[in-house]
């Protein structure tokens, strides 16, 4: 019976072993630097996305003077509602004005464009994550809200309560 190819006798197989040359480190690599049209473009973009921003920010502001006032005037869950709508708006308007911050610095500075770039792209992203789940709510609450109408309306028909009412 044959165990497979054997060496021959006394040869023993050698373990690999490593090269004597040690790996040559990667030289950094350039820094992308975007032209002069595709800088023109970004401060376009960055002049439009701080502009968004700064009014939102301002609505924020309004609606803190709102919640305030409505708190002060014998409404205070009114007031707390709107506290939280104007901190919701202050988030995203911190997140909006320091993606036009990053870009804004994409423009003015030089040999860091991809960092910068990279930057504004985690601001945007922070915004649009919380503006999508902040839409599933939205949609969440207007389903429950519609099945409840639609649940009133039919138990009315038939003469019954309408949630313990």
């Amino acid at each position: 019976m044959s165990d497979g190819p054997r060496s021959p006798a006394g040869a023993a197989a050698a373990p690999p072993t490593s090269s004597p040359v040690a790996p040559k480190p990667r030289a950094a690599p350039e820094e992308y630097e975007f032209s002069d049209a595709h800088k023109e473009r970004f401060r376009a973009l960055a002049a439009s996305v701080s502009f968004v921003g700064v009014c939102t920010m301002l609505f924020g502001g309004m609606a803190v003077l709102f919640a305030l006032a409505a708190v002060y005037g014998g409404y205070p869950d009114n007031g707390i509602g709107l506290g939280v709508g104007a901190a919701l708006l202050l988030v995203m308007a911190w997140w909006t004005v320091s993606a036009g911050r990053s870009l804004s610095a994409l423009v003015s500075t030089s040999g860091r464009d991809v960092e910068r770039l990279m930057e504004a792209v985690e601001q945007l992203r922070r915004l649009f994550g919380f503006a999508r789940i902040a839409i599933i709510g939205a949609a969440v609450v207007l389903m429950v809200v519609a099945a409840a109408i639609v649940w009133c309306t039919l138990a009315a028909d038939k003469g019954g309560k309408c949630f313990f009412l």
